[in-house]
């Protein structure tokens, strides 16, 4: 294979240029990808040679600080065998990228850029091979270890590592046959992004803490099999990897990590598959979907939380031992819903946490309950074997319209009578809709037409700009690039369809890192900048140097979009009072990804009678108007208590009106009067509305449902009330005639109430709420929840004004207090 790579990249290397200014240009890769490539530095014009054998560090290095010196972009290593005997480290705001193929069921072996690594063999503790800077990444690359064996692993230290502060990608990547493959921590650090990671790494793959503003892990897959299949010499045998595998690999180790979101995550053949344990400062809350750990020693290993808990959906847990493994320290709650179970012991729980399990299926295995609490509604045991043991010191277990196999006598309960209520009344729940992957599309402009538009630093480069992309759009499309640098913008600009405005971020990034900074001056009413039919804007980042807040300005929205398939991915607002407007215009099958700030009063409105759009991994946090760009005159950071104090009476972060099949998907919110509101508009409200892992923290209201007629599901939903007065996770307003349903849904803070109703129906299943204030509360309108968990003894549970409320299978701290409502029947009083 490496050969291979040689003769190839003989033919495709560019002669040498000159290592003055970036030459940009658009890449012509042999791969595909999700979006064009633009590099500013080739690695072949500093002396790389793709031989396997050339030490290849100062070459790399050299391009990269390179392109740091010139505000930040892409270096580019072509197809090719790179050898590496020193470290590289990825200044702030430049990524590192080279050919990738992503490796399949088909086919595990490697194409593209390999980069072969030399580097402490035999040190597990020195410092990783690439380090990640502040707005940095590593994306389309293959790393491999040409010295390491499986019948004797060779310690090295971990392969990649977050280095900076804030955001830090990780994407498109396989990793052979690395120790230790990527590291998030223990100093302070935010905002890591893993994407498409393959691999077989040996002693731990994935290795995170102290992260204290929201990482994401999307498409992990560790496995034997890619280092196996991967075509490379020295393979090992495949028995001495499983068996190595099996007895001393963890796949991801997560520590301290503050609302974690992960999704399809495969873990396969290791001795732990996902491991969680506390940190250097404290422990993890976290949300899952689609974890699939199997043919593991233990699948799922939670030694703590911390109080806010963790949630689990539609995951597949199959193990050779424990399935799910609790320890004594356990003592938060952990919520599955929708997920299968499998192994020797399916569950095994010896801490005094509690455990709710909703519509899960365990396959095969025994559940064992040493102490704490477990309640189980729907779902089955599928095999006749299996059984549940109830130990002396659990406080309660609950089983509503579970199917046994093997009947009640599956049931050893060793605790007494009262501790076990078993109902086999059929429970009627709501199943978790099905949505399809987004994260595959291909977002690129009409064709491969490219210009660059170089700052003028204070002059207006309005003008400029605009007859840029007109020059474009004019010959079919393309790419309007703006380098690194401050870019005065005192009019408004339409990018018109086929056209692309991008900066030099080919991943997310923080307003600290720089990069192609617009600097907003609005003169008029309307949006700043229009996205036309099929119009893109990637890569930017915006700014308003005369925003005050002690002085307020109440400018225009930022960006509007007025048509269908228009895109906005990796883009960093600092400080606008509005950001993004898709409600004033239809715009279907639109694409948000990863629009992160500090929005003032709107964040995106989204309505119209738009139909099949996407909204995914929005970030929103005052630090992003605190922290400015490093050394960059045109920044005043914003005091944080007064920005946030604001935003927590009037920030509206997703505002949903007309729209059909609108998906959002793992968008977060850090202060804001309501996270989302749900509003009628154009003669119609949300329909068919799919919200998976929606955050709000330091909230007055985390989800509104203020008005509408049609069914809103939420999955995975985390909502933590803090503010002045009026605090409520979740409100249905009196308008509201439709049915919502939250499944899975973690509830802290300092609520006055956890929610109230004042018309329509309220679904609950799975929910664990640290504080609860006053419970749930219902004016009107119908409430069901169902297998709910109250950490607090303090307040009421539920009451009735003038509503129903139908409580099932609660477990509370202490007496259960209800008023008006009926007792449910299935309840455990801790």
């Amino acid at each position: 294979m490496i050969k291979n790579i040689l003769s190839l990249v003989l033919s495709l290397m560019p002669l040498c240029g000159a290592q003055g200014d970036p030459a940009w240009q658009i890449v012509d890769t042999q791969y595909p990808t999700r979006e064009l490539v633009i590099s500013g530095y080739n690695v072949m014009d500093f002396g790389a040679i793709a031989d396997a054998v050339t030490d290849c560090t100062p070459a790399f290095q050299a391009a990269l600080n390179k392109m740091a010196n010139h505000g930040g972009g892409t270096v580019f290593a072509p197809e090719g065998a790179y050898a590496f005997r020193g470290r590289l480290n990825i200044p702030p705001s430049v990524t590192l990228r080279g050919e990738w193929l992503e490796p399949t069921t088909q086919s595990k072996q490697f194409k593209g850029t390999v980069l072969v690594v030399y580097t402490d063999a035999g040190d597990a503790d020195a410092p990783p091979f690439i380090s990640v800077d502040t707005s940095a990444g590593v994306k389309d690359l293959t790393i491999w270890y040409p010295e390491q064996s499986a019948r004797s692993p060779v310690p090295y230290p971990f392969t990649l590592e977050q280095s900076g502060q804030d955001n830090a990608t990780f994407e498109n990547l396989t990793l052979v046959n690395p120790y230790q493959g990527i590291r998030i921590g223990p100093g302070t650090n935010e905002l890591h992004y893993l994407h498409n990671i393959y691999g077989t790494p040996l002693k731990v793959g994935i290795s995170y803490d102290s992260t204290t503003d929201i990482g994401r892990l999307e498409e992990i897959n560790f496995s034997p099999y890619y280092w196996l299949g991967s075509g490379l010499p020295r393979l090992p045998s495949a028995t001495n990897l499983r068996d190595w595998l099996r007895l001393n690999a963890v796949g991801i180790h997560m520590l301290r990590s503050d609302w974690e979101y992960v999704d399809r995550v495969n873990v396969e053949g290791y001795n732990i598959g996902f491991r969680v344990t506390e940190g250097a400062r404290g422990a993890a809350n976290a949300q899952f979907r689609r974890l699939i750990l199997r043919d593991c020693e233990i699948a799922l290993s939670v030694d703590k939380t911390n109080p806010f808990g963790m949630v689990f959906t539609q995951c597949y847990l199959q193990a050779n031992r424990q399935a799910i493994l609790l320890s004594p320290e356990f003592e938060s709650a952990v919520l599955f819903s929708e997920c299968i179970i499998a192994g020797e012991r399916a569950l095994e729980s010896k801490g005094n946490g509690v455990v709710l399990m909703e519509q899960c299926t365990v396959e095969n295995g025994d559940i064992e309950m040493t102490k704490g609490s477990l309640s189980m509604i729907g779902g089955s045991l599928e095999s006749a074997r299996s059984t549940i043991k109830i130990g002396a010191e659990v406080s309660g277990a609950l089983f509503a319209g579970v199917e046994l196999a093997g009947g009640r006598r599956s049931i050893l309960n060793q605790a007494g009578k009262s501790i076990v209520q078993f109902s086999e009344e059929r429970i009627e729940l709501e199943s978790i809709p099905r949505f399809p992957d987004h994260d595959e599309r291909t977002y690129k402009p009409g064709s491969n037409g490219f210009t660059v538009v170089a700052p003028k630093g204070k002059q207006d480069m309005t003008s400029d700009i605009q007859a840029a992309m007109d020059t474009i759009a004019s010959g079919g499309g393309g790419t309007v690039f703006l380098p690194g640098g401050n870019y005065t913008l005192s009019g408004n600009l339409n990018i018109p369809s086929g056209v692309e405005l991008r900066g030099i971020h080919d991943v997310p990034h923080h307003t600290m890192g720089g990069g192609s900074i617009l600097h907003i001056y609005p003169t008029t009413e309307a949006a700043t900048i229009t996205l036309q039919s099929k119009s893109g804007l990637r890569g930017l980042s915006f700014h308003y140097p005369d925003q005050d807040m002690d002085n307020l300005q109440q400018t225009p929205f930022l960006l509007q979009g007025q048509g269908s398939d228009l895109y906005i991915i990796n883009v960093n607002v600092a400080n606008a009072y509005q950001i993004l407007d898709l409600m004033s215009y239809r715009c279907d099958k639109h694409f948000v990804d990863y629009l992160s700030g500090a929005p003032i009063k709107t964040g995106i409105a989204v309505g119209g009678g738009s139909r099949d759009g996407v909204i995914r991994n929005v970030q929103f946090n005052p630090h992003y108007a605190r922290r400015p760009a490093r050394g960059n005159p045109l920044f005043a950071p914003a005091r944080f208590e007064t920005l946030w104090d604001y935003q927590k009476e009037e920030l509206i972060a997703f505002i949903v009106g007309h729209t059909e099949n609108q998906f959002f998907y793992q968008n977060f919110v850090y202060g804001c009067l309501y996270g989302m509101h749900f509003i009628e508009e154009s003669g119609g409200s949300p329909r068919n509305c799919i919200i998976h892992g929606h955050g709000t923290d330091g909230g007055k209201v985390g989800v509104f449902f203020e008005s509408g007629s049609e069914h809103i599901t939420m999955i995975n939903s985390e909502l933590v009330a803090m503010s002045t007065t009026n605090k409520v996770a979740i409100k249905l307003g009196s308008e509201f005639n439709a049915t919502t349903v939250l499944i899975g849904s973690l509830i802290w803070g300092n609520p006055d109430y956890l929610a109230v109703v004042d018309g329509g129906v309220l679904k609950i299943q799975n929910l664990h709420a640290t504080r609860h204030g006053n419970g749930i509360l219902a004016n009107g309108g119908k409430i069901e929840a169902r297998n709910l968990n109250f950490l607090s003894g303090k307040g009421y549970h539920a009451e009735e004004r003038g509503g129903e409320a139908l409580l099932e299978s609660v477990v509370t701290q202490g007496a259960l207090r209800i008023d008006g409502s009926n007792a449910p029947a299935l309840s455990i009083e801790r």
